[in-house]
C-alpha cells in the first residue's frame, strides 16, 4: 500500500504541474519530459529500496534495516511541497500566508508581486506630479 501512495503523490504532482503550466500559458513539452525523468528516477529509488528490502530477507548487504518505506516517505514529502507550490501558483489565494512564507517560490511571487504593485504606484505618482494620466 505505501507504493500506490507513493505513486499517488507522484502522479497528482505531474497533474498539479500540467495544470499549472496551463494556467500560465507556458506549457511546453521539453519541461514536461524532463518532469517526466524526475518522476522515473523517483520510481527507480522506490524500486531499488524494494528490491534491498527483499534481497535482505535472502543475503547478508551489510545492512538489515528497511529502506524502501522511509525512501517512500521523503518522496511522499518532497512531492507534497511540490503540489503545495503547484496549487499555490494555481490559486493564489488557497495558500495561507504563514505556509506560503515557508515556500522560496511562493514568498518571492509574493514578493515580485509586490514589488510590481509598488512600482506601478510610483509610475502613477511620477505621472501624477508631472500632470500626466496614468
Amino acid at each position: 500500500m505505501v507504493y500506490i501512495i507513493t505513486g499517488a503523490f507522484i502522479l497528482l504532482d505531474f497533474v498539479t504541474g500540467i495544470i499549472k503550466a496551463f494556467k500560465n500559458k507556458c506549457f511546453t513539452s521539453t519541461i514536461m519530459r524532463e518532469g517526466l525523468f524526475h518522476k522515473a528516477g523517483s520510481v527507480v529509488v522506490v524500486a531499488f529500496g524494494a528490491l534491498v528490502d527483499f534481497a535482505q530477507g535472502f543475503m547478508d548487504l551489510g545492512v538489515m534495516i528497511p529502506i524502501a518505506i522511509p525512501i517512500c516517505i521523503y518522496i511522499c514529502l518532497m512531492e507534497c511541497g511540490s503540489i503545495i507550490e503547484n496549487v499555490g501558483e494555481i490559486n493564489p489565494r488557497i495558500i495561507p500566508n504563514k505556509l506560503r512564507a515557508y515556500f522560496h517560490k511562493l514568498s518571492t511571487q509574493n514578493t515580485a508581486k509586490a514589488e510590481d504593485n509598488t512600482k506601478e504606484k510610483e509610475v502613477d505618482v511620477i505621472d501624477d506630479v508631472h500632470g500626466k494620466e496614468g
